[in-house]
């Protein structure tokens, strides 16, 4: 299958570059001790976690307008700009609420530009090369996460509201956004706002949605609760911790590398893979007594989950058509930000139902993403691909 068209390299890169700043929220992250010290009786907890709700919201309002109200090149310049001001804007005043208000902004102008990246690529290739796109997206992703979280530990050093100084590495991303492509399918200026009959939405979008809400749901309170349980066991503290996270997101970042490899491979195996990958990691954090036990296991989940998050785009490829696209995917990403803000909700659940929600979320987990894995070992979306495009080669 050939490309739908000829991308330049620059415009390559800056699909990439959108990529780079989607875990921009994570900056706070090694800074979470500092800023609690700053202010003291506050709920600082919310300044991580708020800009994901901000982000799910406008998910949804970016996939309704790119490419049919609003330009894809004009949306991403204008979610660049929200994000780098609402992200930095905390360095400049000392204010719990005024804080949270610019988190909130952050994370709308990161929802506004979450989905542009993976439409784009669904949008623009097919076969081998959308599906090496689609995994070089995760490595950039995971790449820009580190670079960031790095950025905000080392600022934080230097004073709590200087931490916020590190979304000004979105700067790249707004740069970048000045030379991003239009898909064919995209609407012109005389296009915007035109009455035209609506595409339907595939129904396999909202299994997609689903099952990747169910995954960061799940997973997500393994992340939360590391360190406890690194201390539970005596397998080291928060250091620890941290470094089996680190290795986590590498292990996201090489499988983005592969991904191309292992679709052309695996194929129709490739969810099969990806979820049986992150159950066996699962297991092994669940009985693991060591620091390195565990670690693996947050290799494998991070490896796995890596191989699902661009499969199951390449899913939407095949089960939409160019005029949703951008819809369907803002859909899918919107669900897996609400399953990592709900898994808070799902841990309160737990914890009323059996006693703790350690354990118990971590065997969730395992018999959930086994089930799933038994599932993709019997039935493969990608089953009908090959006779889909062979079809289409032979009416052309």
């Amino acid at each position: 299958m050939s490309d739908k068209r000829q991308v330049k390299p620059i415009q390559t890169a800056a699909i990439l570059s959108i990529f780079l700043g989607s875990m921009a929220f994570t900056v706070v992250t090694p800074a979470m001790a500092t800023l609690a010290q700053h202010f003291k009786g506050k709920d600082v907890s919310w300044i991580s976690t708020l800009p994901t709700l901000f982000v799910v919201i406008a998910t949804m309002i970016s996939g309704a307008l790119m490419g049919k109200k609003v330009k894809y090149k004009t949306l991403a310049v204008t979610s660049s700009v929200i994000s780098l001001l609402g992200g930095c804007a905390p360095a400049f005043f000392d204010s719990y609420s005024g804080t949270l208000i610019c988190r909130a902004i952050m994370g709308f102008g990161l929802g506004l530009m979450a989905p542009l990246g993976n439409a784009l690529i669904i949008g623009l290739y097919e076969g081998k090369k959308q599906a090496s796109m689609l995994g070089y997206g995760t490595l950039f992703m995971n790449a820009g996460g580190i670079v960031m979280q790095m950025l905000g530990g080392s600022l934080a050093e230097l004073g709590w509201n200087k931490t916020f100084y590190g979304h000004a590495f979105l700067i790249i991303g707004l740069v970048m956004s000045f030379f991003l492509p239009e898909p064919d399918y995209s609407l012109s200026s005389e296009d915007m706002g035109s009455d035209k009959p609506k595409a339907k939405l595939s129904k396999n979008v909202w299994l997609i949605a689903l099952l990747l809400f169910i995954f960061s749901m799940l997973n997500y309170p393994i992340m939360m609760n590391l360190s406890v349980l690194f201390e539970v066991r005596s397998a080291g503290g928060a250091v620890a911790a941290g470094t089996s996270l680190s290795l986590y997101t590498i292990a996201g970042c090489v499988a983005g590398l592969l991904f191309g490899k292992i679709f052309q491979v695996a194929k129709r195996r490739c969810l099969f893979l990806g979820y049986t990958l992150s159950a066996l990691g699962a297991l092994f954090v669940y009985v693991g007594q060591s620091a390195a036990v565990m670690t693996i296991g947050l290799v494998l989940i991070g490896f796995g989950f890596s191989v699902i998050m661009p499969a199951c785009l390449s899913w939407i490829g095949i089960c939409t058509s160019p005029e949703t696209v951008a819809f369907a995917t803002s859909i899918v990403m919107a669900a897996t930000n609400l399953g990592s803000f709900a898994s808070s909700l799902w841990l309160r659940i737990l914890k009323m139902a059996v006693g703790e929600n350690i354990y118990s979320a971590i065997l969730a987990e395992i018999v959930v993403l086994t089930g799933t894995a038994v599932v993709f070992a019997i039935y493969s979306p990608f089953k009908s691909t090959q006779k889909k495009t062979s079809a289409t080669s032979a009416e052309n």
